[in-house]
């Protein structure tokens, strides 16, 4: 049914997440940027080069699959809960169920950095650093949405009449080219303070939102003792989207079909060490993807007669557009009534982030991250909240660590990640990789290709050998 539709089909691509451990990592140089945009200037090598990397994170308290680990998925015949043949996810394997809670999310990211690279000069005896990246990126956001799908697929008594209340949702896929720099704008004795910030050109690919602005009812009929989909009624939905894939020639190209700009901005305080040549703590506060990207594709409006649910049934939808006429002629009598404009904007998924680290001792740092979701635009993506507390070990070809997480403040996720030479790979989310889950509902995986000498520049290099005392 079209509920369903709209939570599983559209994004089961929905929220984002980072590799925190490895975005602490001193030499992670242009690939920490999306996180910190400071965080380049901390590279002891005087230039990197990401080849690529590739971070996806699935997170959700909808629905699960029982008793799987995710390297299981592939070789798993994976069923679908049916209470009428007792296949439920409680007492069977391989099992997609869903959660008997009330309220429910899906999260979502994927983040791709394609070629980027960052370098270390010198203007009028300064440090800078200046770094081009590139990104394409998939997020969105669907939280607290009524958990409807529970009533037929959990051991749950049936409800005959169901009001769904408000709710939003929205998904976005995207490209950005950025550029980054970072100096340091003060020094008195051994503290510091370093300014770094990114400007994005952002290119849009793909957009969905959707606003149910009002409490809808789901009248369900009765079918041999079994409640089953029926009639929606009192409903108020806005729903827009836009899409770069073709669906007459059954192929996806990325055509442009929106524009925007996106800035990050941070600011660090260093205390330094100069025995060391290292740190001995940090504090950074950050503000990440403050713009939006404007959209054109359709908007369209669902107010009017009761909907039949079963109209749906047996139709072969092609694409979001056949949907929409679909869903137009059923409400309105007339495929194109539901279209009401063409253009509108999704925010980016602004958030702020605090990092302290701690070195321990040589090589060896503690390390503490805070990210809080700020949207401020119409329609803004939600990043995810997170607390995390790492240790790492940063070595020039090695690197190394652990860290413990709070997902959403409250779902604890152990993580880990290793730098080897010009690889890297770790997870924020690491067991349900691995290891059979009772409820497989979350993953976390990432991994990365530099270049970068291994010949190490130290951070305070240009301030003594520009001094001509």
């Amino acid at each position: 049914m079209m509920w369903r539709f709209v939570l599983l089909v559209f994004p089961l691509s929905l929220m984002a997440q980072d590799p925190v451990i490895f975005s602490n990592d001193k030499y992670s140089g242009i690939s920490g940027v999306g996180f910190s945009p400071t965080q380049p200037f901390f590279n002891p090598n005087p230039w990197d080069v990401n080849v690529i990397a590739e971070d996806i994170f699935v997170q959700n308290n909808y629905t699960y699959i029982s008793n799987l680990s995710i390297v299981g998925i592939p070789g798993a015949d994976i069923k679908s809960v049916n209470l009428f043949d007792n296949i439920m996810g409680v007492t069977g394997l391989h099992i997609q169920d869903y959660y008997n809670k009330a309220k429910g999310g899906y999260h979502f990211s994927s983040d791709l950095l394609g070629p980027s690279f960052s370098f270390t000069t010198d203007i009028q005896q300064k440090k800078y650093v200046f770094g081009l990246f590139t990104r394409v990126r998939t997020q969105g956001s669907a939280l607290d949405i009524d958990n409807y799908s529970r009533i037929n697929n959990t051991n749950t008594d049936a409800v005959y009449l169901y009001d769904f209340h408000p709710f939003k949702t929205n998904f976005m896929n995207w490209g950005e080219v950025g550029i980054n720099v970072s100096t340091q704008i003060f020094e008195k004795k051994e503290f510091r303070l370093v300014l770094g910030g990114s400007l994005k050109y952002e290119i849009g690919y793909d957009a969905m939102k959707i606003n149910s602005k009002s409490t809808a009812n789901i009248v369900r009929t009765v079918d041999s003792n079994f409640a089953t989909d029926g009639v929606l009624t009192n409903y108020n939905i806005d729903a827009s989207y836009a899409t770069a894939y073709d669906s007459e020639k059954k192929k996806y190209d990325f055509k442009s079909n929106g524009r925007g700009l996106g800035a990050d901005v941070g600011l660090t305080f260093i205390k330094w060490n100069y025995r060391m040549e290292d740190y001995d703590y940090k504090i950074s506060f950050n503000v990440l993807d403050i713009g939006y990207i404007n959209f054109k594709g359709q908007n369209h409006h669902f107010r009017g007669r009761p909907f039949d649910f079963n109209s749906l049934s047996g139709r072969n939808i092609n694409s979001p557009e056949e949907l929409m006429h679909i869903l137009s002629e059923e409400v309105y009598g007339d495929p194109d009534a539901s279209l009401v404009g063409t253009d509108f904007s999704i925010g980016l998924p602004t958030s702020m982030h605090v990092n302290m680290s701690k070195r321990i001792r040589d090589d060896h740092y503690l390390n503490f991250d805070l990210v809080q979701r700020a949207p401020v635009f119409k329609n803004s993506l939600r990043r995810a909240n997170i607390a995390n507390v790492s240790y790492s070990v940063q070595k020039k070809i090695l690197g190394y660590g652990a860290s413990v997480s709070m997902y959403e403040f409250r779902d604890l996720q152990l993580g880990t990640y290793l730098r080897l030479g010009p690889l890297i790979i770790g997870s924020e989310n690491f067991l349900p990789l691995f290891f059979k889950q009772k409820k497989l509902h979350s993953a976390d995986f990432y991994f990365a290709i530099k270049i970068y000498p291994f010949i190490e520049r130290n951070s305070d290099k240009p301030h003594r050998s520009n001094c001509r005392c």
